[in-house]
């Protein structure tokens, strides 16, 4: 009875760790920063979803840093 229950474990923790020798998925190169690129819909056409976060995150930096205009209270 013992021996069953051992190989009913061992059957399941190796079922378990099947998957787990994966290779991480290759990042996608991100494409060229312009208005062209930073469109909704060109940026929807980006497959990974890490690379499609920071580039949608950069464009919305891509016209720079403007300072606020100086005041005095």
């Amino acid at each position: 009875m013992k021996s069953k229950s051992y190989l009913t474990l061992t059957a399941v923790l190796v079922a378990s760790l099947v998957g787990c020798n994966k290779a991480p998925a290759e990042p996608e190169k991100m494409p060229e920063l312009n208005a062209e690129n930073c469109k909704p819909e060109s940026i929807a056409k980006i497959k990974n979803d890490a690379t499609r976060e920071q580039f949608a995150t950069t464009c919305l930096r891509l016209p720079g840093f403007k300072p606020s205009p100086p005041r005095s209270w």
